[in-house]
């Protein structure tokens, strides 16, 4: 008996022993739980994890002020004032177009809309010096060289009826420079050139709303003209029929007694119908 219990002695005093009757007891407490502070066993104490704090609300947009809203509202009404413009555009009638481009004007003050459909206003009611000057302000609320471009060769169609073909070349050239896709000014340019021997042969060299003196030739044929033009006749009479540098007689058909004169072609410059198909753009 005394053998067995120094074996046991031995044996409780081995590490593996005590690791063994550690894992015993770790056993019992997971059969039979942990007491808590009121004397009662439950099983596992569950220990929460502290809650994550709710996002903060979501920020309220701000309402755009006062002021942001009446502009917003002027424009609107001005554009439907140009909108209104237009339509009387198309329908020919200028006055009622101008009336409401002022309406436009009031509420929002100046744009290139307003300058474009204004100028053509004024060229349908014949105006054409101020629908120049209308195009030509337009210029500066725009950097769209097409558009540009646009506004220089309506302002071609204008200058003809107050600077002639000189004054109309010089901006459908400028048309084509800023916008070398601009068929209707290369068209009008082309007609224009080929009724003046001049710029036919590239001797236009005409600044845009800038108009040289008009004249017969430089001031060698001038004074060819005034030694062999004006010869005087048999009779003492000053004449220029004899001159190759004066006027023809006009020829006329014995018969009818009407002049064999061919009618010099319109020229597209003057059309107002081809006016108004290229200048009737609705605004963007």
């Amino acid at each position: 008996m005394a053998e067995c219990q120094d074996i046991l002695r031995r044996w409780r005093m081995r590490p593996a022993a005590g690791t063994l009757a550690g894992f015993l007891c770790v056993l019992l407490l997971s059969a039979t739980g942990c007491a808590t502070s009121g004397g009662s066993s439950g099983g596992w104490v569950v220990v929460k994890q502290p809650e994550s704090p709710p996002p903060p609300p979501a920020a309220r947009k701000k309402s755009p002020p006062d002021s942001d809203r009446k502009a917003r509202g002027q424009e609107r009404a001005a554009r439907n004032h140009m909108r209104s413009a237009y339509k009387f555009l198309q329908k020919g009638k200028p006055d009622h177009a101008i009336r409401e481009l002022e309406k436009a004007r009031n509420a929002f003050g100046d744009s290139f809309w307003f300058h474009y459909y204004l100028g053509g206003a004024y060229y349908l009611k014949g105006m054409y010096e101020k629908a120049g000057d209308s195009w030509k302000t337009g210029n500066r609320y725009t950097n769209d060289r097409r558009l540009r471009s646009r506004l220089r060769t309506c302002q071609s169609f204008a200058a003809n009826f107050y600077e002639g073909d000189r004054g109309s070349i010089g901006f459908l050239r400028a048309a084509i420079d800023l916008d070398d896709e601009n068929r209707q000014a290369r068209d009008l340019l082309k007609d224009l050139s080929g009724s003046d021997r001049n710029f036919s042969q590239g001797r236009a060299d005409v600044q845009v709303g800038f108009v040289r003196p008009s004249g017969r030739g430089s001031a060698r044929e001038q004074g060819n003209d005034d030694l062999e033009g004006r010869m005087p006749d048999d009779d003492g009479a000053e004449g220029y029929g004899r001159s190759k540098y004066g006027k023809d007689k006009e020829k006329v058909d014995r018969k009818t007694g009407r002049s064999k004169e061919k009618k010099e072609k319109p020229k597209k410059i003057r059309d107002k119908d081809l006016f108004r198909e290229y200048f009737l753009i609705e605004m963007d």
